[in-house]
């Protein structure tokens, strides 16, 4: 506001109050006056008083502002039109009603409403009358659009902001800040692109420490979309980068073993290992690997002939794995191979036709590519060739079914059109071979049917035309072994029913108590003989009981002298019991006690007179019967004539064991004496005879007969 200007003319005293007093004077008749005297006197200046310039002409210039504005305010209202309906407005309604309404439209923050406000101002011709207030409203609608863009582009979306801001027209005014903004949000994206980009490089390096650096520099960025949001994310993928990169370190332990088992698990627990990380290339790069070392360790064991140790390994390759493919490959190629190594396998011809088939295919889809293992090399050649083979001798084998030798002539006839050459050769010789077994097996049987019906009399003729039928199936006829069995059957059959008579008579004698008969009549059974044995068992026992019968009264003698003291008397006697009697143990232990028994009680006798010696330096004189300087000799036992056991027969004979010098006795003598009581059994001599038994009770008196009863069956 202005301040008012005064003319500064000094008036009389007088002049003011006719001022005052006449205010409805005109103009003129004031100003006639002053004229007037202007000639007659000189013009004198108006001054005010200090206090007008104070504080009451402030006050009065402020209200008359407020009045004006008060006065301005009520005028402009009572000359503005009414407010539009916007409901009702149409094209024909005039452009500030459009203007309004489309400028309240715009208040709801939505993008619509303001693509169609700068729709409409954009329709209008640069000379319109109301572009000058268009263009102050654009300004603030392009604002709008630049606060729905930033809140995009806060969610990451800068595609969606650019696309916003974009309906402000380039040829405005309002434009201009949009295009300010449009190039902050750019650079500013782009670091935060190219700083998450680097975060995501250096983990795809494995370079943690340069990612978590990465990181926080993002975090300092004026966004939340790269701060907040993409900071999260990158610190949340890191910690599941180390995580997987600690269990690939795991699996990566096992398999240093290099065995089939840790590999396996080596490969499945790298496979535990997210998708989505990173560090999964290096997952599926080690699995690669594990898996070529398990199929290296299965084509071992294919050199090794080893089909069910390779189908084992190689089966061990998991169905992710990038050599799983190549795997189940090498097991056919194997079990391809395994059908012509062993052409006489035990799986259906069908079976091996599956395998065979298969394979072929699978060499088919590989075309010129191969398994890098030379042992699993197959050629499609030579699996069409096995394919034919087999449908020759399943044809055969049809044939051959039929179990006549004409139609095994025939399967035989159409296997033998497989020539060397070719691949199953060798599985077709091997049917050829069981065929032509077949066909002997079927000519044979009726020999051994025959003969048996023939051996079913149980008599002696009869097992000897049994035998002469048998003796017809050939050397090598697959029937030969069973027609030696029955024909060793009824030759055994033909001996017991020629040798049971004689045994019977044997035992018939022994029950008589005619032992030296019975052994001659049983000795007369030849050795090869089918009761041979039974016949021998019989034998020797009755010839213990005789020698048992003979020797008993020497041995009883023997006890009789050692009761009466003559220990030396009692072994010479005892001693004539030879080696291979039925009493030579018996006799042996009481020696052995005697012997010692004397010895000690010599030892007592002469321990005060005589120095002490080396320990057991035994020594027996002659009158003992016994001595060291000569040990029996031994022959084979035989029965002679004058023992009473003649046998003209194979049966051996018996012969009494004859010594070099009769036994005798020297003093023993010992480095420190002993005093047993009398009576008491002394522990055995240093040299005792040849594997003495412990000493027996003395037999009781009474007769020394044998029981013929103890020999009857």
């Amino acid at each position: 506001m202005t301040m008012p200007q005064f003319d500064k003319t000094h008036v009389s005293p007088s002049e003011p109050n006719e001022e005052v007093s006449s205010p409805t004077l005109s103009e003129n008749a004031l100003e006639t006056p002053v004229e007037e005297n202007t000639k007659t006197q000189k013009k004198i200046p108006l001054k005010l008083p200090a206090w007008f310039w104070g504080w009451p002409f402030l006050w009065l210039i402020v209200l008359l502002g407020f009045g004006t504005m008060g006065t301005g305010a009520l005028l402009w209202l009572l000359t503005m039109p009414p407010v539009p309906n916007c409901e009702d407005i149409s094209s024909l309604s005039p452009d500030s009603e459009h203007l309004y309404c489309a400028d309240m439209a715009t208040k709801s923050g939505k993008i619509e409403p303001l693509r169609q406000a700068f729709a409409l101002v954009a329709s209008w011709p640069a000379d319109h009358p109301l572009q000058g207030l268009a263009q102050q409203k654009m300004k603030e609608w392009s604002q709008a659009l630049i606060t729905i863009a930033e809140q995009k582009i806060e969610t990451g979306n800068l595609e969606d902001a650019l696309a916003i801001v974009n309906i402000v027209p380039k040829n405005t005014p309002a434009y201009e800040s949009v295009a300010v903004a449009i190039e902050g949000w750019k650079n500013n994206w782009d670091q935060g692109q190219k700083i998450y980009d680097k975060a995501q490089a250096a983990m795809k390096a494995l370079d943690w420490s340069k990612a978590f650096e990465y990181a926080q520099a993002l975090s300092k960025l004026n966004n939340s979309h790269w701060s907040e949001k993409r900071f999260d994310e990158i610190m949340d993928r890191l910690s599941l980068e180390r995580q997987g990169n600690q269990r690939l370190n795991e699996a990566r332990e096992l398999a240093k073993d290099n065995t089939p088992e840790k590999l396996a698990e080596a490969i499945a627990l790298a496979n535990q290992i997210d998708k989505k990380l990173y560090i999964q290339a290096g997952a599926i790069k080690e699995i690669k690997n594990w898996s070529r070392s398990l199929l290296d360790l299965a084509a071992k064991q294919l050199k090794e002939k080893n089909i069910d140790g390779l189908t084992k390994i190689a089966g061990l390759v998991p169905n992710y794995s990038p050599l799983y493919s190549e795997a189940q490959n090498l097991i056919l190629m194997a079990q391809v191979k395994a059908l012509s190594w062993n052409q006489a396998s035990s799986k259906p011809i069908w079976q091996q036709m599956a395998i065979l088939w298969e394979g072929q295919a699978t060499l088919d889809q590989m075309g010129n590519q191969s398994l890098p293992y030379e042992e699993a090399k197959v050629t499609s050649k030579e699996v069409s060739g096995q394919i034919q083979d087999l449908i020759n001798l399943q044809l055969a084998t049809a044939v051959a079914t039929i179990q006549h030798p004409f139609a095994l002539q025939l399967a035989i006839d159409q296997a033998q059109m497989i020539t060397p050459q070719q691949p199953r050769r060798v599985h077709a010789q091997t049917l050829v071979a069981h065929w032509r077994k077949e066909i002997q097996r079927l000519e044979d049987r009726p020999y051994l049917a025959l003969a048996q019906r023939l051996a079913q009399t149980e008599t002696p003729q009869g097992y000897s035309l049994a035998i002469q039928q048998a003796l017809q199936v050939a050397l090598g006829s697959p029937l030969r072994v069973e027609a030696q069995t029955l024909i060793a059957e009824w030759n055994k059959r033909i001996e017991i029913i020629e040798d049971q008579p004689v045994l019977n008579e044997a035992l018939a004698l022994a029950k008589a108590g005619n032992l030296s008969a019975a052994i001659d009549k049983a000795s007369k059974i030849g050795s090869r003989r089918a009761l041979y044995k039974q016949a021998q068992d019989k034998v020797s026992g009755w010839v213990a009981t005789v020698q048992t019968a003979e020797d008993r009264p020497i041995l009883d003698r023997a006890y009789n002298l050692a009761k009466k003291g003559n220990l030396s008397g009692a072994i010479a006697e005892a001693a004539q019991i030879r080696y291979g009697r039925a009493l030579y143990s018996e006799a042996q232990g009481a020696v052995a006690g005697w012997a010692a028994e004397r010895d000690a009680a010599l030892a007592v006798q002469q321990a005060p007179t005589e120095p002490a010696r080396p320990a057991y330096q035994d020594s027996y004189s002659n009158d003992s019967g016994y001595s060291n300087n000569s040990e029996p000799s031994y022959s084979e036992p035989s029965y002679s004539n004058d023992s009473g056991y003649s046998n003209n027969s194979e049966a051996p004979s018996y012969s009494e064991p004859s010594y070099s010098e009769p036994p005798s006795y020297s003093q023993p003598s010992y480095s420190e004496p002993a005093a047993p009581p009398a009576q008491e059994i002394a522990p055995a001599p240093a040299e005792p005879a040849p594997e003495p038994a412990p000493a027996e009770p003395a037999p009781s008196g009474g007769n020394n007969a044998p029981d013929p009863n103890l020999f009857l069956e």
